[in-house]
């Protein structure tokens, strides 16, 4: 029962290590982690329910030239208006124009498509079809500075106490 006592402590401790490099990792990039080779983004509106519910977290792939793009495809791409904000939208309509192809987009919860076009350009991502729900608040919440540092302390605390105990009972 030691050993077993002692497996699961050191696991736990690994894991709080693991859990600090990706909340220290997620700060300083300002963006979720990567997992898998998949890039992580959490779902801020209900613009996409019911496919993908606010809070949730999506795993999506980065979009690359090889990429066949149709309709009915989940894309995250930056905002034609204001490049830092991304967006997660559904392939509505392939546009041709000149040679170029172009996408309309629309949210699943949204009644009209959205009033501007994308090109391939500006896709960041591809959904992959993963979602975990409600994790994406955990991570927004992540993302104040308040919430870091007081999930550091406490994550501090832990493995401070957790070596004391180990001391003492050496």
């Amino acid at each position: 029962m030691k050993v077993l006592g002692k497996i699961i402590n050191i696991l736990l401790v690994v894991i709080l290590l693991v859990m600090s490099y990706v909340v220290v990792e997620t700060k300083i990039k300002g963006q979720l982690p990567t997992l898998f080779k998949h890039q992580v983004y959490y779902v801020q509106s209900g613009s996409m329910e019911p496919t993908l519910k606010t809070g949730s977290i999506i795993l999506v792939k980065k979009r690359t030239d090889q990429a066949k793009l149709t309709t009915g495809d989940i894309i995250t791409f930056r905002m034609p208006y204001n490049n830092q904000i991304l967006v997660t939208h559904r392939i509505n309509e392939i546009v041709k124009n000149d040679g170029q192809v172009y996408y309309r987009t629309k949210g699943d919860a949204n009644k009209v498509q959205d009033p501007w076009i994308i090109d391939k350009n500006s896709i960041v991502s591809i959904y992959s079809g993963v979602t975990i729900p409600f994790v994406g608040y955990f991570f927004k919440e992540i993302h104040s500075s308040f919430s870091i540092y007081v999930l550091l302390i406490i994550l501090g605390i832990i493995l401070i106490t957790y070596g004391i105990r180990l001391f003492r009972k050496n």
